[in-house]
């Protein structure tokens, strides 16, 4: 599994290449507020229904609260369906949060 760092992640905002997914569990996505900006959705244990909304032909970063919850499993599932250009945020949205680092309001569902 490869990972990338935030200052990596921040750079590759907003290119056209880039598919982001928030992956965190349902708890830590209801105990927060926001999201990095760009994120797409995706609920663990939801992703065989969801991955046809996931495009191949993108740089897929996914992140969860710390990086080592839901990414590990998420993107080895998603490996096993054919998706070959995977990234892990490192530490997380944790890490992630901060003045350099902002994130946005998340939609509420």
């Amino acid at each position: 599994m490869k990972t990338v760092d935030k200052e990596t992640l921040k750079s590759w905002l907003g290119q056209p290449d880039l598919f982001l997914m928030d992956v965190r569990s349902a708890a830590g996505w209801r105990g927060s507020i926001a999201k990095i900006e760009h994120a797409h959705r995706f609920e663990p244990g939801r992703l065989s229904k969801m991955a046809r909304d996931i495009p191949k032909n993108k740089k897929l970063v996914l992140y969860c609260e710390n990086g080592e919850t839901s990414c590990p499993v998420m993107a080895s599932e998603l490996g096993k369906m054919g998706f070959t250009n995977l990234y892990v945020l490192k530490g997380g949205f944790r890490a992630w949060q901060g003045k350099e680092f902002p994130a946005v309001p998340k939609e509420l569902k």
